[in-house]
């Protein structure tokens, strides 16, 4: 049956009379009937793009695209997976606001996506996603999407070059119309291949040339867990190639739509929905892990007619993307929920910024579980510019003491005793986060962090 306050809502969104403000120094009306586009290059850490400082060339043309857009050098998705991370992306909500946690969960139907909001103001929707497994519409991502191309094939490869001419096919036939695209790219993601595999790396001849490259999927497998040094060099040679080969799909597609005279009247929105380890934490290749800077930090680029070329250091979360992009298209907000915060004032001209519109950005994962012993880790991050405190809560059966170890959802081994625990780290001096300090002397700053962290829930 379907949810009679979704409907209310959605219908009260399609009737309203935008009230936003107008910005006076914009050189274009805001509110003038602009396209949205999302690009999702899945499992890009952005550290390995040279917009970003990276110095091997992986990304000449997202390079490019962000020298004429807003580059968010601090970005945080709110999950380490794409199911969780997209959700929070889509109703603008947190991992224990949407429930959408872990990979066997949906998203519900009560929750008020973006598409669902802009298809209720008049734009035409559609997605377009190949070999994405969690995007099957079983789990919920597809609502408000009226066109939702979405297809897995058995060897999960490729993907862009499918999706994108598909994409390109679809906007064509609507381009006199408003409309919101979803582009997904999965090229980077494990098991790192991709029909440019070698080419950051053409003299490796090894044992990786027959083996799965990540340590999971299909399992956690011990001896990924002792790799060479070369090895390692040559899994993150495949993972770079993945995102050059990703890099060339968007800028074909950043050149198709300048080519049709769309990119005007288009705001396009890059992002990652995680990051990935790549050998950081004890020669762990994968994600799904850990709230580490690694997996949680996200590529983040607007690119706007109205929005002059700048980098932003401030912090930026990957819900703040729907109350932004609803903000500049002047659509209203009251009545969503939404939990992230617009982040036009740090980019828009004329615009002033009187305090951090994120001093702390927040995290959440289900990050083990064990169905067949009822064991349950649940991690839970808050950062600051300075300082990151990150949350493991247990829950146990009444047996849980018999119990010597267990294997979890995500294939981890884990072995007894089970602890809550926490971990802080002093970003500025360890911004690699090795050199965990709870209770070791930083009571005030560990205190004061768990109770921001609490305000959340």
């Amino acid at each position: 049956m379907p949810d009679c306050r979704k409907i209310l809502s959605l219908f009260l969104l399609s009737s309203l009379i935008p009230v936003l403000p107008l910005y006076a120094q914009s050189p274009v009306d805001p509110a003038s009937g602009y396209n949205l586009i999302f690009i999702c290059l899945d499992t890009l850490r952005p550290d390995h793009l040279g917009c970003y400082g990276y110095g091997r060339n992986t990304s000449p043309r997202i390079d490019a695209i962000s020298g004429q857009g807003v580059l968010f050098k601090n970005a945080f998705a709110q999950s380490n997976f794409t199911l969780a991370s997209h959700a929070s992306l889509f109703t603008s909500k947190y991992a224990h606001s949407h429930n959408a946690d872990r990979i066997e969960r949906r998203l519900a139907d009560e929750e008020i996506t973006i598409a669902e909001v802009l298809k209720a103001n008049g734009y035409k929707t559609a997605a377009f996603i190949h070999n994405a497994q969690q995007f099957d519409p079983k789990f919920g991502l597809n609502q408000g999407f009226e066109t939702y191309d979405f297809a897995v094939e058995a060897n999960r490869r490729p993907s862009i070059e499918k999706t994108l001419p598909a994409c390109l096919k679809w906007i064509t036939r609507h381009k006199n119309e408003r409309f919101f695209v979803f582009l997904h790219a999965n090229d980077i993601h494990e098991p790192y291949h991709c029909p440019d595999e070698d080419y950051f790396d053409e003299g490796y001849h090894g044992r990786l040339d027959q083996e799965y490259m990540a340590t999971w999927p299909p399992g956690f497998h011990t001896r990924n867990l002792k790799r060479t040094k070369q090895e390692a060099r040559h899994i993150i040679a495949h993972y770079d190639a993945g995102i050059r080969y990703t890099d060339s799909y968007v800028g074909k597609f950043f050149d198709h739509l300048k080519g049709a005279g769309l990119l005007n009247k288009t705001i396009l929105v890059f992002f990652s929905d995680h990051g990935e380890i790549l050998g950081e934490r004890k020669k762990f290749f994968g994600h799904g892990l850990s709230l580490h800077d690694e997996e949680v930090r996200a590529a983040l680029l607007f690119c706007l007619p109205q929005a002059k070329q700048q980098t932003v250091e401030e912090q930026a979360q990957l819900v703040d993307i729907m109350p932004t992009v609803l903000e500049l298209l002047r659509i209203d907000t009251k009545g969503l929920g939404l939990e992230g915060k617009s982040l036009v004032k740090t980019f828009l001209p004329g615009s002033a910024i009187d305090e951090e519109i994120n001093e702390y950005v927040y995290a959440g994962c289900l990050s083990g579980e064990s169905e067949d012993n009822g064991l349950t880790d649940t991690q839970a991050m808050i950062r600051s510019r300075s300082w990151k405190l990150i949350t493991h809560t247990w829950e146990f059966p009444a047996d849980h003491k018999n119990i010597k170890s267990v294997q979890m959802h995500n294939g981890a081994i884990i072995t007894a005793p089970f602890r809550n625990r926490i971990e802080l780290y002093d970003l500025r001096k360890d911004p690699r986060e090795i050199n965990n300090l709870a209770g070791r002397g930083y009571d005030d700053i560990e205190n004061m962090l768990l109770s921001k962290l609490l305000e959340l829930f």
